[in-house]
């Protein structure tokens, strides 16, 4: 962690780094925050669950505005496995 952060900062991507498929969200839901990277930067990355599956959601600020991408889901395990990977810059 960074400074005052609380949250956690994403290390860089490694260069053989596994390559995550960024899609639309899907419509509303239940869905509950489990762990997030700190929001000082223009990119915040969230480790959600939701039905018995794992994902992760990530957020664009730019301008003023933001743009929402989730991956795949997973079982529980797989997602927190991802989340992990994603914060040491071995997946992005």
């Amino acid at each position: 962690m960074k400074g005052g952060c609380l949250s956690p900062h994403p290390a860089r991507p490694l260069p053989d780094h596994m390559k995550l498929v960024w899609r639309t969200p899907c419509q509303a839901e239940r869905l509950r925050v489990i762990a997030w990277s700190c929001d000082c930067g223009a990119v915040v990355y969230e480790l959600c669950h939701a039905g018995g599956q794992a994902f992760v959601r990530r957020t664009h600020h730019f301008n003023g505005a933001r743009m929402v991408h989730e991956t795949y889901r997973w079982p529980i395990r797989k997602g927190d496995d991802v989340w992990k990977a994603l914060l040491c810059g071995q997946a992005r």
